[in-house]
Parts: structure tokens; C-alpha cells; sequence
């Protein structure tokens, strides 16, 4: 048993609001693992959360891992996306175990040598917050694909409604200035991003996703929830291609709907030697005719579509999939499987007690193939060749900025020697 550095798991929760609320919770409801140290930058929130667990406080996680690395086992990263490589690989250079909200990362190159950490500690349990992998019906469905249950896989889809409602997209830079409230330390939430000033309820919150400086869009927020599956189940990776179309990008945030194609190399899951991927945001949908359903059947949102010669398997992140064979809807044969808490599993992961399923080796692929439709979200119409190897694309020299950025001083993300 590969336990820590204690007998119960010592956690600290670096971003203790929203998400972070819910990891906090969810860990420390395992009878093994306890709450240590809490940090946010939001002094409200982090107040909350030092008196729900009775734990010291920090405002910035470089002060918290120099004061109590030697009794912090493991951390939750559950910070907006930019910060959450710079937190993860200290982190792991410490020997702790990670969990990691989703996306994994804010660039390829970060999750590329989150990937090469875990590598060199296979002994850190690491696992990305994608909740909805250890739910049933994913599993089922994996299993199912494993299976040969859907014949050859043709195509496969995914969408989303995002970001319409949620946050903004496909503006132009915000101008002015505001007061920064003496509640929140703008200078550490701004971590590794360029300096910009503060303007109240543009960023702070809930709707920085939007913003290239600080999140990956759409395609961010929920395709590593929605494409887990078929990625998982055919350990898909590294595409070759990538075209996006759509048409408000602008140089300080993500458009507000999109369409993505990438093409990836086949394999012994798929009907021919490359597969196309089509990815949809912004409340567009593929047809019924693409995705195998009845004409006239309602599409419903967030989901993905594996289409095989033999069927197409809708898989909800709504806990539910729905089997198509001949554009009828059938029975899905359910494997004999079930469900598992994520959090929980992954403070067993921690004792060496099982191995979870979106590590990092596993989930650095699945973001870097859907950051990679980030990057082409600059180059609106064209079709980017994608060297996986070297993380650069072929035809667009200039796409490097956006397959790796800068850090300002103090808040750089090391590569993994």
C-alpha cells in the first residue's frame, strides 16, 4: 500500500469557491482523507472554507507549499485554467498527488509535461475532474465501443450549448478601469496571465472562460466532460488535423459558436486508416442524418456521438446513452458495471488501492487534441497541419504562441526534466 506522508490523506484545496467547494467536499468525505489548508485568492471564499474545515488559509499556494509541504499529501486544483499547470507541476515536484479540474490545462505544452510528470512518478495518484467518467452509463458505453458493440467507428461528434448564457464571447478587449475590491488579490489571480486591469464582474467569478488570457472557450469547459468516452475507450490522440469555421474570433476572446474538424489516425477501432472528429459549440448541432438518429428526433445538448457500422451510441453527460442501429433507437445492452464516486476513487488511487482511469497520461491527450481546436480558432477557415511530436503546426509558424504562451516571473510553469 502506497500510503502518504500520514495515515489519512492530508489534502489542501488550492481554490476553495464554485468548483472548488465541491472538491473540497467530495474528498473530504472519504473516511481516509482530511481537509489540511485551503487557498483562493477571494478572501470571502476562503474564509468560508478555513472555518467549514478548521485549517489555516492562503492566498497565494507558493506561500501555502513553502509553510506545509512537508504534511500536505495531496491537492485539489479546482482554479480558473490558466493557473492550473503552474499549481499541478509544483505540486508534483513536491511528491504530492493531484487532482485537477477540467480542461487539464490552458496550453498543449503545459499538458504535455503534465503528462511527463506523471510519467516519471507513476507512484503519484493523479486523476482530472471529469466527473461523469466514473458514472455508469460512460463505462457501459466504453465497454460497449471496446466491445466491437457499434462495428467499425466511422465518425465521431461532439457539442455543446456553451458558451451561450454562461460567459462571453467573441468581444472585443474591455476598456476602463475599476476599483479592485480589497476582498480579492488581483495581482495572484492573474498568476502567470499578462497584467490587465481589473474591471468588476468581467473576469473574477465565472466568466473568465471566454478569454484566451485566462481560459480555453467552449471546447475548454466541456469537451474533455463530453469526449472522455470515445477518446477512452479507442485511446485516441494526437490529431493530424485541424479546421475551425466561425466567425467573431477576436485577439482577447474565443468566438461565441464555432465548428471544429480534426482528423486523426485510424486504428483497429475504425473503419478506415483516418477518422474525422467534428466538434460543435455555441448551440450548433450536427444533423440527424450525420449522427445515425430518426429524422425529426430532437438532438439534445452536451453530448457525444460514436458512429459505427453497425450503430451510433449518443452518450449524455446527463448520466444517460441511447443506442441507434438503422436509424432506429434500440435497447442498449447494458455491461454488468458499476458506478464509482470520482473523488473517492481517487483518494483510494492515492493509497495504491486502484489505478483511476483519467490520469493524466490519459487526460493531457484527450486536452491536448481539444486545445489543439483552441489554437485553430486563430486561423478561422484554414486547415492547420498538427505535428504532435514537436507541439507545432506545420503551416502557421505564428500558431506557437498559441500552443504554449509566455509566464510572468514568479508564476512560471517549469518543463519536466
Amino acid at each position: 500500500m502506497a500510503l502518504g506522508k500520514n495515515e489519512r490523506l492530508q489534502v489542501a484545496g488550492i481554490g476553495s469557491g464554485g468548483k472548488g467547494w465541491v472538491d473540497l467536499a467530495g474528498t473530504n468525505a472519504h473516511e481516509d482523507a482530511e481537509i489540511v489548508a485551503c487557498c483562493d485568492v477571494d478572501s470571502n471564499r476562503l474564509l468560508k472554507a478555513t472555518n467549514e474545515y478548521d485549517v489555516p488559509g492562503y492566498a497565494d499556494f507558493r506561500e501555502m507549499f513553502a509553510d506545509m509541504s512537508d504534511s500536505i499529501d495531496a491537492i485539489l486544483v479546482s482554479t480558473p485554467d490558466h493557473v492550473h499547470a503552474v499549481a499541478a507541476l509544483k505540486a508534483m515536484d513536491l511528491d504530492m498527488h493531484v487532482y485537477c479540474q477540467k480542461p487539464l490545462t490552458w496550453s498543449i505544452w503545459e499538458a504535455r509535461q503534465l503528462s511527463l510528470a506523471s510519467k516519471k512518478k507513476p507512484h503519484l495518484a493523479t486523476q482530472m475532474g471529469t466527473q461523469s467518467a466514473s458514472k455508469v452509463h460512460k463505462r457501459q458505453s466504453v465497454k460497449m465501443i471496446q466491445e466491437g458493440g457499434l462495428g467499425a467507428i466511422k465518425a465521431i461528434y461532439g457539442w455543446t450549448d456553451r458558451p451561450t448564457g454562461w460567459w462571453p464571447q467573441g468581444s472585443e478587449r474591455l476598456t476602463g478601469e475599476d476599483p479592485i475590491p480589497d476582498t480579492l488579490s488581483w495581482d495572484l489571480w492573474l498568476g502567470p496571465a499578462p497584467v490587465r486591469p481589473f474591471k468588476a464582474g468581467a473576469y473574477h467569478g465565472f466568466k473568465w472562460r471566454g478569454f484566451h488570457d485566462f481560459g480555453c472557450g467552449a471546447i475548454g469547459d466541456m469537451a474533455c466532460h463530453i469526449m472522455d468516452t470515445p477518446f477512452y475507450a479507442m485511446d485516441l490522440a494526437d490529431p493530424m488535423t485541424v479546421r475551425v469555421d466561425c466567425d467573431d474570433v477576436t485577439e482577447d476572446q474565443f468566438p461565441s459558436k464555432q465548428v471544429v474538424q480534426m482528423t486523426f489516425a485510424g486504428n483497429q477501432f475504425t473503419e478506415r486508416d483516418s477518422l474525422p472528429f467534428t466538434w460543435y459549440d455555441g448551440k450548433i448541432l450536427p444533423t440527424n442524418e450525420e449522427l445515425g438518429m430518426p429524422e425529426g428526433e430532437e438532438i439534445p445538448q452536451n453530448c457525444c456521438a460514436v458512429v459505427g457500422t453497425e450503430g451510433t451510441l449518443i452518450v449524455s453527460t446527463d448520466m444517460w446513452s441511447r443506442l441507434f442501429r438503422n436509424r432506429v433507437e434500440v435497447d442498449f445492452d447494458e455491461p454488468d458495471l458499476e458506478g464509482r464516486d470520482h473523488y473517492k476513487f481517487w483518494v483510494d488511487a492515492c493509497f495504491g488501492r486502484v489505478k483511476t482511469e483519467t490520469h493524466f497520461e490519459f487526460s493531457a491527450k484527450l486536452t491536448e487534441a481539444m486545445l489543439l481546436g483552441a489554437v485553430g480558432s486563430h486561423y478561422p477557415g484554414s486547415t492547420l497541419l498538427w505535428d504532435a511530436e514537436e507541439m507545432r503546426v506545420l503551416n502557421r509558424y505564428s500558431a506557437k504562441q498559441y500552443s504554449k504562451g509566455d509566464y510572468r516571473e514568479g508564476f512560471e510553469a517549469k518543463p519536466v526534466q
